[in-house]
């Protein structure tokens, strides 16, 4: 499998400084809200490039939407994760971006909304995580990083692509039958996945990033 340069994307750590509020305390509506406010009041910060105006992700339902799969990063530059976004959530979201938000990409993979039509088109077998930067950013975004799906193949893949390696035989099947086409190039990570919810099915990971 080929792989391509990876571009920068936010950083990661395992210890957020600013305490994560636990679910249910607050929701995503009002912790964006309060970072937009923020942002675009006197005092906000401002990246040298991009639009000085933030809260997109407050229109449309958009926070209503994601409720339950994203926990939002008490630092508003932090990036926020999700996980397990599936076909009704998908749908939903492919209603309300604007097209030029679906046609974003991170390092490489297919465009967020062909990962969200993807999720749509193959309910129970597709879903899709990655991370959220809220109002706080002048690069606002959401943006899919990658895809956990179901295939029932007792495949070898390793970590470093050795030799025997089928990693090409699950990235054809994910491209042809999955529909998940349009990338630069291969993911650079492919896994298989163990989902408590689904202990007796095989899934794998496929992730840009």
């Amino acid at each position: 499998m080929t792989h391509s340069t990876r571009s920068s994307h936010p950083r990661r750590r395992a210890t957020p400084p600013h305490p994560v509020s636990p679910p249910g305390l607050r929701t995503l509506r009002a912790a964006w809200g309060r970072q937009a406010d923020v942002a675009n009041g006197p005092d906000g910060f401002h990246h040298v490039h991009g639009p000085h105006t933030h809260g997109w992700l407050l229109d449309d339902a958009v926070p209503e939407l994601l409720e339950g799969i994203v926990q939002v990063d008490d630092d508003p530059l932090e990036p926020s994760f999700f996980a397990h976004l599936d076909a009704p959530v998908a749908e939903a979201l492919l209603a309300r971006l604007a097209a030029p938000l679906l046609a974003d990409r991170s390092n490489g993979s297919p465009t967020l909304g062909t990962m969200l039509r993807a999720a749509v088109e193959h309910p129970g077998e597709l879903t899709v995580h990655g991370f959220v930067l809220g109002p706080g950013r002048c690069d606002e975004r959401l943006v899919a990083e990658g895809v956990i799906v179901r295939l029932e193949a007792d495949l070898l893949v390793t970590e470093h692509h050795a030799p025997g390696c089928e990693c090409e035989l699950l990235w054809a099947y994910v491209v042809d039958e999955i529909g998940l086409t349009g990338s630069v190039h291969a993911p650079h990570r492919i896994r298989r996945v163990q989902r408590a919810d689904a202990p007796d099915e095989t899934w794998w990971q496929l992730l840009w990033a």
